[in-house]
């Protein structure tokens, strides 16, 4: 059932923290720490709903709320299988469970925003306790301006993250860490364990009831494990960047790009990078979205004289990408969201709508159907021509 049928839909919903709400869960993804209330105009009468799966939101809905995150924000929300928690509407009862379309009227901002398997939601809807979450260092740092011993400071704006508020998060400081120390070369293990302890002990001391997990053991080991398996791939990677990236530190001229194209591609070659990495396809994409929205470009932020640093910034970036990604794969009944507030990261992750995830061994394969702003400059037939070069069909 949908409530297309309710006047005014899409003025009326508010939504509103109010802990953990009991009852059962049947849904995989419930909204269990959220009611969301519809009151009619004329009547008002309420309609108020908890649970439910939260439907991801998508490149178009964050391109639409640039520059305005830090203010009240509305965007729309669909949320399916919502269970009825209170009614005044004779047609709708307690045993009901609804399907959700509305535009959502906020009274907070959105700084951090949360990345997950299908797109990205504004981070007070995945700030649950059956949700991990993988906050960057950038994020760490949000939570410890705004907190401190689980109360909010004075003087900041209402914001999603007042959210966390009280929640026994599961957080998982393992990106901070692995960010490193010297922000050009992944960290030694020492390096590793003291960086996961400064984040733990930032976290809990503006959220004394979150809950580092897994336990700090379970972390280093997977940890390092990742940085020793991807050692020889990730500086690989590096060399590449550093020699790939002035080649488009400049807007490439139209007449110039299968040229470019071709440079990349040598380049991939000469130090092994696979041609299907997240790597390639963003500096593919940053030679080809139109100047005004290139989020691989700010992502990647080459320039003529780039260096191992700027190399290390932009490829840590795109390692939570991928560790996301496999997360999705490995356990896709695990929620997981990563932590952001670089809104390219954010744009670029949204653009590639990735689907598809499965693990097969050691690898990992899903498919990409890249929102058409990614290569905004390309007809239809640039674009197969380049699918056609790095997919060597």
């Amino acid at each position: 059932m949908s409530l297309e049928d309710l006047p005014a839909l899409s003025q009326s919903w508010v939504c509103t923290s109010q802990g953990e709400v009991a009852g059962s869960r049947p849904n995989k993804k419930p909204i269990s720490n959220f009611v969301l209330e519809y009151v009619e105009s004329e009547t008002q009468k309420r309609l108020a709903l908890s649970e439910g799966e939260v439907v991801p939101l998508g490149f178009d809905d964050l391109v639409a709320l640039q520059g305005r995150l830090r203010d009240p924000i509305s965007y729309p929300l669909k949320v399916r299988g919502a269970r009825v928690e209170s009614s005044d509407f004779d047609h709708i009862d307690c045993s009901q469970r609804l399907t959700v379309s509305a535009d959502l009227q906020s009274n907070h901002g959105s700084t951090v925003l949360a990345l997950v398997n299908g797109g990205w939601l504004p981070s007070g809807l995945a700030l649950d306790d059956e949700i991990l979450l993988l906050p960057d260092r950038c994020t760490v740092a949000a939570i410890r301006s705004r907190f401190v011993g689980g109360a909010r400071k004075d003087g900041l704006k209402d914001d999603f993250l007042e959210f966390a508020r009280g929640k026994r998060l599961r957080i998982n400081p393992m990106l901070y860490a692995m960010e490193g120390k010297s922000g050009r070369l992944n960290p030694t293990e020492s390096e590793l364990s003291e960086l996961f302890d400064r984040a733990a002990e930032k976290i809990l001391e503006a959220l004394p009831n979150a809950v580092v997990f897994p336990e700090k053991v379970h972390v280093m080991r997977g940890a390092m494990g990742l940085l020793n398996d991807m050692a020889d791939g990730f500086a690989a990677r590096q060399r590449f960047l550093v020699k790939a990236a002035p080649l488009i530190a400049t807007p490439v001229r139209h007449a110039n790009l299968q040229r470019v194209w071709l440079q990349l591609m040598d380049l991939r070659e000469r130090y092994g990078v696979p041609k299907a990495s997240m790597l390639v396809c963003a500096l593919l994409s940053a030679s080809a979205a139109r100047p005004a929205m290139n989020p691989a470009q700010a992502l990647l932020k080459p320039r003529r004289n780039y260096t191992d640093k700027n190399a290390f910034n932009a490829l840590a970036d795109l390692r939570a990408l991928d560790l996301l990604i496999a997360a999705g794969a490995d356990s896709p009944e695990q929620r997981v969201a990563l932590l952001t507030e670089d809104r390219a990261l954010a744009l670029y992750w949204t653009g590639l709508q990735i689907n598809s995830l499965r693990r097969d061994g050691s690898n990992i394969h899903y498919a990409i159907n890249p929102h058409r702003a990614l290569f905004g400059r390309l007809s239809e037939q640039e674009q197969s021509n380049l699918w056609r070069l790095t997919h060597g069909l």
